[in-house]
């Protein structure tokens, strides 16, 4: 794999900077993709940096990048109401003197007012906008000079810090995309006011024209990108990770995978899995739930596993179903376990919004779930970028109501009777979407950029 030709035509090895507040030890999904741009870049020669917001593992640094070549820079300030609870008195002044009760309401009113203040003022572009000014002065003390820059987002604080070193070091940065900012993500905007939401739209505006190019995971969001802020972008779509840390190397006997992913759930049940977060009203299990409520007797022999951070859409639609017997909500589980309950179950379901807004998200799960290659039950909107993907690698099925589901569990369950398991997917499915695959294309995009020695400013067009 070829490194980058730097414009001074040293001969020296590209340098390379990740910005991304998310990176290992976390175990969040968004720190897997700059974590294999930064493993694959100094495989391909780069000489990599990362600066994360992330601390290190007290356990010992991980095999992601070695810890020297990763600086960790914590938030300036925390402020209060906001990120956590208002600091204490330190004096304890008027505390033995006041009421306990006499000012209640107003106090509850001023944390209220305070936390809307943060939320809307200090904390933008996201939660994590503190960590920007000691980011960029911790890498300024390095003296280490790149010559390209990624921010990969969310959180997009992580543009701001981008930007703000490629203006200061005269090198060229690159916006990568995991999602999209404030237009085309309803999830991003839910419950913000109409000032905060054109204030954020100015600041991504007003970023993109420092950016050299923007890189994002589905041609539909790059399409937003380049119609609305007229910023060259380039799609890298996420990947197949070979063997991630902590998964099974491949799933063997049943009764023995399912009792290695903690799951009290007998050989014979068709397992439903879903791995990942939940949102009301956009990625509900309501469907699927009313499904097998829709087998009646024929549903005794299914079984779904939910599992994922515990915000209540699971615990409330089980509520409310009555099915209630057939679940399992495990809460937010550790990687390790996550991999264990995909490699056990006998289909993997894929839970997304029914709503042509959704066509571009491809969740990054997707390809955890190609990897176990079980078959994929995607309940959401027919077309898009998933549904193309999933159908064209007879990878699984795309449907939305509750009956047509209920038909293919029935489908399914039958198969596993007559046949004692539902197959799983041929390698051939997965050609093409390793994450080497994908991150071959992209260290050549940064190739293309490696070296200039000023920020873009070019005009852009669109709102």
């Amino acid at each position: 794999m070829a490194g980058p030709h730097p414009a001074d035509g040293s001969g020296r090895r590209g340098r390379l900077l990740i910005v991304a507040h998310c990176f290992p030890p976390s175990e969040l999904v968004g720190a897997r993709r700059p974590a294999a741009l930064a493993r694959f870049a100094r495989a391909a020669g780069w000489d990599v940096r990362v600066l994360t917001g992330t601390p290190a593992d007290p356990a010992g640094p991980g095999e992601d990048l070695p810890e020297e070549l990763v600086v960790r820079a914590a938030p300036v300030f925390r402020w209060p109401g906001v990120g956590g609870p208002a600091p204490a008195d330190p004096t304890g002044a008027g505390t033995a003197t006041t009421d306990p009760t006499r000012f209640a309401a107003a106090r509850a009113t001023a944390r209220r007012v305070a936390r809307g203040v943060g939320r809307e003022v200090l904390m933008v572009p996201d939660s994590d906008a503190n960590w920007i000014p000691s980011s960029v002065r911790r890498f300024l003390r390095t003296g280490w000079r790149p010559d390209v820059i990624v921010a990969s987002g969310p959180p997009f604080s992580g543009f701001v810090v981008a930007a703000t070193l490629g203006r200061k070091l005269r090198v060229p940065w690159v916006a990568d995309y995991r999602d999209l900012w404030t237009v085309g993500n309803e999830y991003w905007v839910h419950g913000q006011t109409a000032p905060r939401r054109r204030a954020d739209h100015w600041l991504e505006r007003r970023l993109l024209r420092s950016a050299a190019l923007g890189v994002t995971i589905s041609e539909p969001l790059a399409r937003t990108l380049r119609s609305t802020f007229g910023v060259e972008t380039h799609v890298v779509m996420n990947g197949i990770d070979r063997r991630p840390p902590g998964s099974p190397a491949r799933a063997t006997e049943p009764a023995a995978t399912r009792r290695a992913a903690g799951l009290d759930v007998p050989e014979s049940a068709l397992l439903l899995a879903h791995t990942g977060v939940l949102y009301p009203g956009r990625r509900d299990p309501g469907p699927l739930l009313d499904a097998l409520a829709l087998l009646g007797d024929d549903a005794r022999n299914m079984h779904l596993v939910l599992a994922g951070v515990d915000n209540g859409v699971a615990r409330d639609a089980v509520a409310r179903s009555t099915v209630a017997d057939l679940v399992t909500t495990t809460g937010q589980v550790p990687a390790e376990r996550s991999w264990r309950i995909q490699a056990a179950a006998d289909v993997l379901v894929l839970l997304m919004w029914d709503d042509p807004m959704d066509a571009g998200t491809v969740p990054g799960k997707l390809f955890d779930y190609l990897r176990a290659r079980r078959p994929i039950l995607v309940v959401g909107h027919p077309d898009g970028v998933v549904a193309e993907l999933v159908g064209s690698r007879n990878a699984g099925v795309v449907l939305s109501s509750a009956p047509e589901i209920a038909e293919q569990l029935r489908a399914w369950s039958a198969q596993k009777r007559r046949d004692g398991g539902v197959p799983a997917l041929p390698e051939s499915a997965l050609d093409g979407l390793y994450r080497d695959d994908q991150m071959a294309g992209y260290l050549r995009l940064l190739s293309g950029v490696a070296g200039r020695h000023r920020v873009v400013t070019r005009p852009r067009t669109g709102a």
